[in-house]
């Protein structure tokens, strides 16, 4: 069975995905009087917006920390405050690490309320984050969760990060654990999150939970009336091949072809169509995505040239050849003229097949392709051609069918009405194959009598 790869398409966006949670997370977890003193508005959220999605009753915040809070952001990321227009930014007092420094201080400072010792800790989470310390950035956000009742907003944020961060340091588990923690928080779930969840139950190698998964994900989107993205569908694709449901694959193909019409798909459902021996669906599967323009390579345009011509569709077969060779892309070489010839032949286009199989000689000293060269002149009574063309047929020593060659060498020598030398061709014929001696004899016989008829007819013209 065609195997795949889950392509990476999720590890790569976490940084920069993480990095705007973080961010909104030090807004949404802070009522109004630190919005104000951070900004009235993070990453496209509104402190309106924020404020309403809290529905539990926390602990009030001290302006005093409410000021360490903002000289600690702003250490941290002094480009992301935002400052009304006319106003210069304001300096910051240090680093990151100096940030992070005074934040571990004012965590222990006696008498912090737990509201207050969760923000601490959820800004030196940030702060990890900044310097590059995944573990510490974990460990500031587990820390969040445990002070005691924080806001509904700041706990999501939590979790949503620590899943994200959990699963870009392959602790898989984990991250599922927080996913179902989010989501039950949430009352709902996200097509995207999911597709997290069926992505961390891959990587742990539990095919039909990640099946689960990846199919929840299609039906939530639908749900939702959102766009299924396509690695959505491709993570179908890759499960149905690990549990070995060719059939799945091939209706998820399906779907992705039409909607992420890409070569690779395409020619992965020709596969799939081959290892279903549904040989017609895996040649208009091919035929499909070369007239898209998606079959570039010589490999390619020939291999479908050979499909088609074993499907009897042999004119197609010689255009898409001609094609390659007026583009360069097809080689012309013994092998791929050979094939151009053939599928002349077949499609009884004679004179371009004559063409192809004379170009063909002028690469290989092959008998074979000198006896179809004579064959096709032959067909096209183009006797004397035919003749010279059999007999450099008969130059190569390892030619097979040697008695078929001097047998059609002896039929054109007859039309050219060289019957002596038709005579010779025919009893080489027999020599080589005693089986053709019974129509030997026929066509000698013959021979003779229009020798005879001849010779009279000679006779009487000449009183």
């Amino acid at each position: 069975m065609i195997r795949t790869v889950l392509p990476a398409l999720l590890p790569a966006r976490l940084h920069t995905t993480l990095r705007s949670l973080l961010l909104a997370s030090l807004l949404w977890s802070m009522p109004a009087m630190v919005a104000s003193i951070i900004g009235p508005q993070l990453m496209g959220g509104s402190v309106e917006a924020a404020e309403k999605k809290k529905t539990r009753r926390v602990p009030t915040i001290r302006e005093i920390t409410y000021k360490r809070l903002s000289e600690a952001q702003l250490m941290i990321d002094p480009e992301g405050m935002p400052v009304a227009e006319g106003e210069k930014r304001p300096e910051p007092k240090g680093t990151p690490q100096d940030a992070i420094e005074m934040l571990l201080r004012l965590k222990d400072r006696r008498g912090l309320n737990s509201y207050e010792k969760a923000q601490v800790w959820n800004t030196l989470a940030f702060a990890y984050y900044t310097i590059g310390d995944t573990p510490g950035t974990i460990n500031a956000y587990e820390q969040v969760l445990v002070q005691g009742v924080i806001t509904e907003s700041l706990e999501q944020s939590c979790l949503q990060a620590l899943y994200q961060l959990y699963f870009g340091e392959e602790q898989y588990a984990r991250s599922i654990e927080y996913i179902e923690r989010w989501e039950t928080l949430k009352g709902a779930q996200d097509p995207g999150v999911t597709f997290i969840k069926a992505t961390a139950y891959y990587q742990l190698k539990d095919w039909p939970k990640s099946l689960d998964a990846a199919l929840l994900v299609e039906q939530l989107a639908n749900q939702m009336q959102k766009t299924i993205k396509e690695n959505w569908w491709y993570m179908q694709v890759v499960l149905y091949l690990e549990l070995e449901e060719t059939d799945n694959v091939i209706g998820v193909l399906e779907k992705l072809i039409i909607n992420y019409p890409k070569k690779q798909y395409w020619m992965h459902l020709a596969g799939m169509y081959d290892w279903k021996g549904q040989d017609d669906k895996s040649l208009s599967a091919y035929h499909a995505a070369y007239t898209q323009g998606m079959l570039t390579k010589e490999t390619e345009l020939v291999m479908l040239s050979q499909r088609l011509l074993n499907a009897e569709v042999p004119y197609e077969a010689a255009s898409i050849l001609e094609l390659g060779f007026d583009t360069d892309v097809i080689e012309k070489n013994e092998k791929n003229l050979k094939l151009l010839a053939m599928a002349y032949t077949m499609a009884q286009e004679m004179p371009k097949a004559i063409i192809a199989w004379r170009d063909a000689t002028e690469f290989a000293e092959d008998g074979e392709i000198h006896f179809r060269l004579a064959q096709a002149l032959a067909n096209e009574d183009r006797y004397k051609e035919s003749v010279l063309a059999y007999r450099e047929a008969l130059e190569d020593k390892d030619i097979k069918h040697v008695a078929e060659v001097q047998f059609w060498l002896a039929i054109a020598l007859m039309n050219l009405e060289e019957w002596d030398d038709a005579m010779v061709a025919f009893k080489a014929s027999e020599k080589s194959d005693k089986k053709k001696a019974k129509t030997v004899r026929q066509y000698i016989r013959y021979i003779r009598g229009e020798k005879r008829r001849q010779e009279e007819l000679r006779k009487m013209l000449e009183l």
